[in-house]
């Protein structure tokens, strides 16, 4: 009897898995669309950006962003630190994948100069530059870099930073204006 139910069980979930299947392909159509929608909209913004020489926006925007705390490094006084990053690149790609790049500053954490991780979805590869750490401490930001998971959770927050970093930065402005 009970493994009559254990069977059962098994092929619904495997029918809930598949229909799960299909609805993420179609979630991620739909994202890859809009972000080709958007896509002039972030080339001009990060062309402002470039144009005006904005010391530190892409750190003060990760400083405006509080969904982001908990994946970020500390210096050492445990401050969360956000002057490392330089720029940053989140996009969808063509072929159910995705690409992150981050141009870094120098900074106490990692000697990398750049790092990217490329994922493909549906062949499950993913191809990352690795990270070159300074010390003992990992933090999740860097560790997205080195990882051969392809960690969806991780993309969604620093595309988030990417497509809406003038919010945050805005928001970081107001609270710490430049002089």
């Amino acid at each position: 009897m009970e493994s009559d139910v254990c069977r059962l069980l098994d092929e619904i979930q495997r029918d809930i898995d598949e229909e799960h299947l299909v609805f993420a392909r179609r979630d991620f159509e739909c994202k890859l669309e809009h972000h080709k929608a958007i896509r002039p909209l972030l080339l001009r913004r990060d062309s402002v950006i470039s144009e005006a020489l904005l010391e530190m926006y892409w750190g003060r925007a990760l400083a405006g962003f509080d969904a982001a705390r908990g994946i970020l490094p500390r210096d050492g006084c445990d401050r969360i630190s956000t002057q490392w990053m330089r720029s940053l690149v989140a996009e969808y790609l063509d072929g159910y994948g995705y690409r992150v790049h981050i141009e870094l500053n120098e900074n106490e954490f990692v000697s990398n100069k750049t790092l990217t991780k490329r994922v493909d979805l549906s062949l499950a590869s993913v191809e990352k530059t690795g990270v070159v750490w300074r010390g003992n401490r990992r933090y999740p930001v860097f560790e997205f870099f080195e990882s051969d998971t392809q960690d969806l959770d991780m993309f969604d927050i620093l595309y988030e930073l990417y497509v809406n970093s003038a919010s945050y930065f805005l928001m970081s402005s107001r609270s710490h204006p430049m002089p």
